[in-house]
């Protein structure tokens, strides 16, 4: 191994963010290849969190589109886009709806793109952002006008313009001035199959596109100037300047083998052609274009192959010729239907891949929400295993689970308990029935939660006895407390629930000693509430200390 090459193998790899940051300077700089390799790169690291996977393929969608791959795009897109909708990154989420909705524009999928379209319109204003609302409504227009609704999409493409010219954003403005210009050129070329005068289109047309020449030259951005003056040339054919046409597609092709785009030089060269035949020189315009055809790299371009059998189709005919006329438009119709047949294949896999996705997402959502449902089930359960049903308060068990952890805290101490037991309870049942009973062991535990807070325990231990936990409590503080229990019970109009009926409870409260141990402790409150029934009752007993 040479020197450098082990110099190279003991580089650090970049870090994630560091990948991410270059995958974003090759977006800026077109070099899209590049960049899907360093975002594939990032989504098989060890450790990428699913923020940084969505940034990820939300680039890798971008680059995707770029090199022309438009399923791997919105494939890459969406599943960005599920994550970053449930973050709720509204920038993000409106850049990837633009992405998305071109895609789905160059596959015909234009309902799709359109809904993907305001959607990144609604994200942009919601987050405030002139920026994206510009590239938004940019999109929009492109949608609307292969909807076949070329005037709306023109409304859209002056809002976006109007917009752009607010903004320190020179992409913004070039994208604005020439989208506009191209959409006025649509407009005008629908007018002139018409029959309609199309001078009004195409001046403005002109302006626009003239001017994102000048900024793109300003700028020196060779690609942005090669677009725009591709624009022009197409704008000057239709109003036959054609010395003018001539030079803009000359500059085109100079840019276009600087930046070595074959795709470009076969598009100015079919450009060039038909300046020649809109000049009238119908045979140096045929020869011109079947030189064309002839080119193996034409074939990356199935488009401009489709025009170039039209155009000779078009002038084979006007020179008599019909048999090389018939045999263009027979190519051009299997081409087309070649075309056709792949645009369907790929629409239905763009369609089956976004109806998988969120088939998937669905799926989540499910699993999520059972396993909410279970978690809250089993709270339930949990819930009603430590419950008593009829007064709702927690039962033994709850206190068996509750209480051991409450006396080893000593923020809560002092600790007290209570043992409450309803007066001749068994008089109620057996003089006014069981049901009344239950009315009474009811409202008795109303009366209990009045008199605890919320770091007291109001326990039903069974029958008609309830203990209280009081914490932070002395014993005569306690006491106070039951006494105040004791008198709200003598005053509770017992006779709304039966006539007649008066009830009484005894207390008896006990402060645990150190180390005392439960059973210990509560015996003693249970001595103290039977030395109160054996005092007559209707009275609170305390513990000796």
């Amino acid at each position: 191994m040479t020197d450098a090459a082990a110099s190279v193998a003991l580089a650090p790899k970049p870090s994630i963010d560091e990948l991410l940051d270059a995958c974003e300077v090759s977006s800026m700089d077109g070099r899209h290849r590049e960049g899907a390799e360093q975002a594939e790169e990032v989504l098989l690291r060890p450790g990428v969190t699913p923020t940084e996977q969505a940034y990820a393929r939300h680039l890798l969608s971008l680059h995707r589109l770029r090199l022309g791959e438009h399923e791997a795009s919105v494939k890459e897109g969406l599943l960005a886009l599920e994550f970053l909708t449930g973050s709720g990154d509204l920038v993000r989420q409106s850049k990837l709806h633009c992405i998305l909705a071109l895609a789905f524009t160059e596959t015909h999928l234009n309902e799709t793109a359109l809904r993907h379209a305001v959607s990144a319109l609604d994200a942009a204003r919601a987050c405030d952002s002139p920026t994206l609302e510009f590239w938004a409504l940019s999109r929009a227009g492109m949608v609307h006008e292969a909807l076949g609704d070329p005037q709306y999409g023109l409304e859209l493409g002056r809002q976006a313009l109007a917009l752009a010219r607010t903004l320190d954003d020179p992409e913004a403005r070039f994208a604005g001035l020439n989208n506009l210009g191209d959409a006025c050129l649509t407009v005008a070329r629908a007018q002139l199959a018409q029959g309609q005068s199309a001078s009004l289109a195409l001046q403005e047309a002109l302006a626009l596109v003239e001017e994102s020449v000048q900024m793109a030259h300003e700028q020196a951005h060779s690609f942005w100037e090669m677009i725009a003056r591709t624009n022009l040339v197409s704008i000057l054919i239709e109003l036959e300047r054609y010395v003018e046409a001539r030079e803009q597609a000359g500059l085109v092709k100079g840019l276009a083998q600087a930046q070595s785009s074959r795709y470009m030089e076969l598009s100015n060269d079919a450009q060039l052609a038909e300046i020649v035949r809109a000049e009238g020189n119908l045979d140096e315009a045929v020869t011109m274009m079947e030189a064309q055809l002839a080119d193996p790299d034409a074939e990356q371009n199935p488009a401009l192959i489709i025009e170039l059998h039209k155009s000779l189709f078009e002038m084979h005919k006007a020179s008599g010729r019909f048999e090389q006329a018939l045999a263009h438009h027979e190519q051009m119709d299997v081409r087309m239907l070649d075309m056709t047949i792949q645009t369907a294949g790929l629409q239905s896999q763009m369609l089956i891949n976004t109806i998988e996705i969120e088939h998937a997402h669905h799926e989540a959502e499910r699993s999520r929400i059972e396993a909410q449902m279970e978690r809250i089930r089993a709270e339930e359960l949990d819930h009603e295993a430590h419950t008593d049903p009829l007064t709702r308060l927690p039962n033994r068990r709850a206190l068996d689970r509750e209480l051991p952890p409450l006396m080893g805290d000593e923020r809560a101490k002092p600790l007290c308990a209570a043992m409450i037991d309803l007066d001749h309870f068994k008089r109620v049942n057996d003089e006014y029935g069981h049901a009344t009973g239950d009315q009474v062991l009811t409202a008795m535990s109303n009366l209990l939660r009045a008199v605890t807070r919320d770091t007291d325990l109001a326990v039903r231990v069974g029958g008609e006895e309830f203990l209280l936990i009081f914490a932070h409590t002395s014993l005569e503080q306690a006491e106070l407390v039951c006494e105040r229990l004791l008198a709200s019970v003598r005053t509770y109009p017992w006779e709304t629930i039966a006539p007649g009926l008066t009830c009484t409870v005894s207390a008896g409260v006990s402060q645990l000693k150190p180390f005392e141990v439960v059973s210990e402790w509560l015996a003693r409150s249970d001595a103290a509430l039977y030395e109160a029934k054996r005092a007559g009752r209707d009275r609170v007993s305390l513990a000796p200390a």
